[in-house]
């Protein structure tokens, strides 16, 4: 009898250590932000380069703050136009897919017919702002910004980007209108990082590049900045890279709009992800590691989100489809969009295309 009643009791026990167990586990998947799987953001550039290299550690500190796992694959192709196709034509809008870029490569996706979205669809976090470089291998020939254009003017010279309509191509488009050189023979690497180091093999002569990718290649004496896109000269770690606005003439025709590398998600994503990604990215961008991070890749914290994250991009749009127009690398006017030029932006009338 007494055996019947402690196999009752321990019965009894267990049976609601596993009711406990389950509440306990269901509650935790209610808390979880993504409870079904593993969410995915798709970096539309290679590993290693530019917009890899800037989000990673960002998504890296969100995942800390929000306790969940994030991961990144990367999506090359269309200057990042495939990996955007894929999550906002392809996946369901549900908050587990998201999508990381540069803000020029999104501001030319309706002119350069890649795709046909655009920042309006997107809610996006913009971590940090960058400038490009004019880069040579250090033993070149090649000493001074106008040693390069002088050069450029003399031969079809093999010039590495990361691809077409990204921020580093877009500007030295606008560089070589200013300047009178006519197009190189452009090589896509694929990543501005890559593009580097096509210029350290010499399978190509000169590069513009996200300053960020190259800056490790600067340091270490393997590449040397000519002129940076920036509106003064960086200085730090010992350099003293000149500002394009002193080295080339008529500079003030330059669009110097710095790229942001955001990640994005949907605009009609499940409210409650959005906003506790919001909260996740403003904690991680405010951290030591982020802020050290950014100026060792010579980055500006930008901590762009909200309202301010769609007016940069809005802006960008703007500036970097009507210089990719004004050279010709356009396969659609900026006009058939209502994009309009820099002098007339309006955020009020911008700020309508957004979709509530």
């Amino acid at each position: 009898m007494k055996k019947n009643k402690v196999l009752t009791v321990l019965l009894v026990l267990l049976l609601v250590g596993t009711a406990l167990f389950a509440q306990a586990t269901g509650e935790t998947a209610s808390t979880k932000l993504w409870p079904k799987t593993q969410p995915v953001v798709y970096v539309g550039f290679g590993a290693g380069g530019g917009t890899d290299t800037a989000v990673r550690p960002v998504i890296a500190k969100m995942e800390e703050y929000l306790g969940e796992t994030i991961n990144v694959v990367n999506q090359a192709g269309a200057a990042s136009a495939v990996a955007a196709n894929t999550v906002m034509y392809t996946k369901d809008h549900d908050g587990y897919s998201m999508f990381a870029t540069g803000s020029a490569p999104i501001s030319g996706f309706r002119v350069m017919d890649t795709s046909k979205t655009y920042w309006a669809d997107w809610a996006s976090f913009h971590p940090y702002m960058g400038a490009a470089a004019l880069v040579v291998r250090t033993d070149s020939p090649i000493q001074t910004y106008a040693e390069a254009i002088a050069y450029l003017k003399t031969k079809k010279v093999n010039f590495a980007i990361s691809g077409f309509g990204v921020g580093p191509h877009v500007l030295f488009e606008a560089v070589r209108d200013v300047a009178g050189v006519a197009t190189p023979n452009y090589i896509t690497a694929g990543s501005c990082r890559q593009a580097g180091i096509n210029v350290i093999a010499g399978d190509a002569e000169i590069s513009m590049a996200t300053f960020s990718s190259v800056i490790d290649f600067i340091k270490a004496g393997q590449l040397r900045a000519l002129a940076i896109t920036d509106t003064k000269d960086y200085t730090d770690f010992g350099m003293n890279i000149p500002s394009i606005t002193k080295v080339q003439a008529n500079a003030e025709n330059i669009p110097l709009l710095s790229e942001t590398w955001p990640i994005l998600i949907p605009r009609d994503a499940p409210a409650n992800i959005v906003a506790k990604l919001t909260e996740a990215f403003y904690w991680a961008v405010k951290q030591p590691e982020i802020v050290d991070y950014a100026k060792n890749q010579g980055l500006v914290i930008a901590g762009y989100a909200g309202e301010d994250a769609d007016k940069f991009l809005a802006i960008q749009e703007a500036g970097y489809a009507w210089t990719l127009h004004n050279v010709g690398s356009t396969v659609v006017s900026p006009e058939k969009f209502g994009i309009p030029k820099l002098a007339a932006f309006n955020w009020d009338v911008a700020k309508q295309q957004i979709k509530k």
